[in-house]
């Protein structure tokens, strides 16, 4: 008896032994359930903001989902994250360990900058994707080889891409430092589109005082902006007749050298232009202290139109493109400056961040498996599933009643949407993550033929942006595109706060008078030494160095 007793402790003992010890099927790590069940969709936890504009629409309900979860034999686990603390969570989860697979970021939301994708590259947090790229990602490949900035901006100065950008060639974006003008006064007045800063000036002047809107007041405000909201600082459209001014960090390039727009002499000059503007009331005080709703307010009258001119990147900003007034302005030119300059910004041809990136959790199969996803939304089909929504839906081939910006038959025509109807819009991914927006697929979506109605108004935008075309400075700095080093970003991101704030509060002190512009300009200048400007410039000399 004692011996069957024994003989069963050690059976029950070895089934015990043999359940603790992993069988070859069976693994401890993430991709575990690949291995255990290679027919059966592989689970992705991909983390996502939600859009205040979604509610309760969830996107694990969204047939463009179940579209891709089938194409990739995928199961998706969204990781929501609430559109106002989108960044915040994804800093928290990479800092705390407890990240997804990857990471589908909106692209004018939350994106992952080139610094933290260096840091968390080096340290092992995202992978890096250039064998994944070169054996998986074919439409990834060829967008490499047609649009000259990409590789080069997606790829760190270790040589390893951490992650992948948005293409979004968004060619009315890219020229933000736009001048509009009331046309109609213009003609009134008997006048002819400025060409240069004394040209501008005198038009001012006839609107002020000419009583263009015909009502014996004398309501007229010449010109006005605001300053919150980059493109819509009348600054930055003036100061271009006298040094190129980008707005965003006043760094100027000469000879591949950077140098400080802000503190050369030409600024001088544009700063006194731009005083005397302002002491003959032709920019209006608010453009230093409203915000963008007042601002839109003066371009929205419920009486009398009474601007004349306001700097924004896009009529919309200024006015309801809706109303008649709308109609009345159109854009002005690059001015020419008294010494020959004419230049405006550009936003165009950069990588400035990355709206996907692959995490550590993903392992063999599971990476290449997102990577494939990844590149299947840089397909024109995917493009166009993802952001545009369902093909039959909510877009179509173009016929030939359907003429694209370019002024041909366009390739895609939308379909009119019943704004109703609960499911518009509910298809796609909208622009999460890698998508190829090109200026090519861009130009080639059908757009109204009149663009001065409401659905003609990115026909309108097109054809204004192209009178800013050519006027780019040859060598231009962009901080965002910058791949500056994890150690110098802090400090260099504090210099730039200081500065710009430097640079600004003078630019406005010295245009309203507070600050005499020829006894002061000596001291502002040398105010820049306190600042570290050599330090800022020395740092952003490296990044752009290294992005050449």
């Amino acid at each position: 008896m004692k011996k069957l007793s024994i003989s069963i402790m050690l059976l029950v003992l070895v089934v015990l032994f043999a359940a603790c010890v992993p069988s070859k099927n069976s693994s401890t790590d993430s991709s575990s359930s690949e291995k255990s069940d290679p027919n059966g969709p592989m689970e992705l936890k991909i983390f996502t903001p939600k859009l205040s504009y979604e509610g309760k629409f969830d996107r694990k309900e969204n047939e463009f989902t179940r579209m891709i979860e089938k194409k990739f034999n995928v199961k998706i686990d969204w990781q929501y994250v609430n559109e106002d603390a989108a960044k915040e969570k994804r800093q928290l989860s990479l800092a705390s360990g407890d990240f997804p697979d990857a990471y589908l970021l909106v692209s004018w939301l939350d994106n992952i900058s080139k610094v933290d994708a260096q840091k968390y590259g080096k340290e092992g947090v995202f992978i890096p994707l250039n064998d994944l790229i070169k054996d998986h990602a074919p439409n990834l490949q060829n967008l490499m080889k047609e649009i000259p900035y990409l590789e080069k901006g997606i790829t760190a100065p270790d040589g390893n891409i951490y992650g992948l950008a948005p293409i979004n060639e968004c060619y009315h974006c890219s020229r933000y430092g736009k001048m509009w003008i009331n046309t109609e006064w213009l003609k009134k007045l008997n006048l002819e589109m400025p060409k240069t800063t004394e040209e501008y000036k005198t038009v001012l002047e006839a609107f002020k005082n000419n009583d263009p809107n015909g009502n014996g007041k004398k309501d007229e405000i010449p010109l006005s902006g605001e300053s919150t909201m980059l493109g819509d600082d009348p600054t930055i459209f003036l100061m271009n007749a006298f040094i190129p001014n980008n707005g965003k960090d006043y760094i100027n390039v000469n000879d591949g050298k950077l140098l400080l727009g802000a503190m050369q002499p030409a600024w001088k000059d544009g700063l006194k232009y731009i005083h005397s503007l302002y002491k003959e009331g032709l920019i209006d005080q608010g453009a230093f202290t409203q915000n963008p709703e007042a601002y839109k307010q003066l371009g929205t009258p419920k009486g009398d139109v009474v601007l004349g001119a306001g700097a924004a990147s896009h009529l919309a900003i200024i006015t309801d493109i809706k109303i008649d007034a709308a109609k009345q302005y159109d854009v002005v030119p690059p001015l020419k400056g008294p010494d020959g300059a004419q230049f405006t910004p550009s936003d165009y041809g950069n990588v400035n961040s990355f709206s996907f990136a692959i995490t550590n959790k993903a392992k063999g199969k599971k990476a290449e498996v997102l990577m494939k996803i990844a590149d299947y939304l840089y397909s024109e089909e995917g493009t166009m599933l993802s952001t545009r929504g369902k093909e039959g839906v909510n877009w179509k081939k173009g016929g030939p009643e359907d003429i694209d910006l370019t002024g041909k038959q366009a390739k895609y025509a939308f379909i009119p949407q019943d704004p109703n109807k609960k499911d518009v819009g509910e298809f796609g991914w909208g622009e999460r993550g890698p998508l190829a927006l090109t200026r090519e697929l861009r130009d080639s979506l059908a757009t109204e033929k009149d663009e001065l109605s409401p659905k003609g108004y990115e026909r309108r935008l097109y054809n204004a942006t192209l009178k800013y075309d050519g006027f780019e400075p040859k060598e231009q700095f962009n901080f965002e595109a910058a791949w500056v080093s994890p150690k110098d970003a802090e400090e260099v991101a504090l210099l730039k706060i200081n500065i710009n704030k430097y640079i600004e509060e003078n630019m406005v002190q010295f245009v309203t008078g507070s600050k005499d512009i020829e006894k002061d300009w000596d001291k502002y200048v040398d105010g820049f030494k306190a600042l570290q400007v050599e330090r800022y410039l020395e740092i952003y000399q490296k990044a752009y160095d290294l992005g050449k």
